[in-house]
């Protein structure tokens, strides 16, 4: 039987968090190519797939684990360029313990929208 340390296990959960983390980076970065082509075109992948590393590391830092709405926020984050977690406009939702996460990256996004379509 195999006994690991809790160091040990916390390695392995990290290293799984961050394959993890690269595959759904991947995989939002094919879908903006597919939907998104005339934003993505002119960036560069490294900074693309930066910008979305860091949406998944501050998504799953707020619970927000969809992968739907972590794609939404990603498209968001690159067509603004702007730091949306880190906006005071924002700070109520994020500080808001009446709702879940799901709710939170939902309202956030619809907020996004309803403010372009203004």
């Amino acid at each position: 039987m195999i006994i690991l340390r809790p160091e040990q296990r916390l390695a392995l959960l990290n290293d799984l968090r961050a394959r993890r983390n690269k595959e759904l980076a991947k995989m939002i970065r094919s879908e903006l190519c597919t939907q998104a082509n005339e934003i993505t075109k002119n960036r560069d992948n490294c900074q693309t797939e930066s910008i979305i590393m860091d949406v998944i590391e501050q998504c799953h830092k707020r619970d927000i684990v969809d992968a739907d709405q972590i794609f939404n926020l990603s498209y968001i984050r690159i067509i603004t360029n702007v730091d949306i977690f880190s906006m005071d406009a924002f700070l109520y939702l994020f500080n808001n313990d009446l709702m879940l996460p799901y709710a939170k990256a939902r309202h956030l996004i619809l907020s996004f929208f309803a403010i372009t379509k203004l």
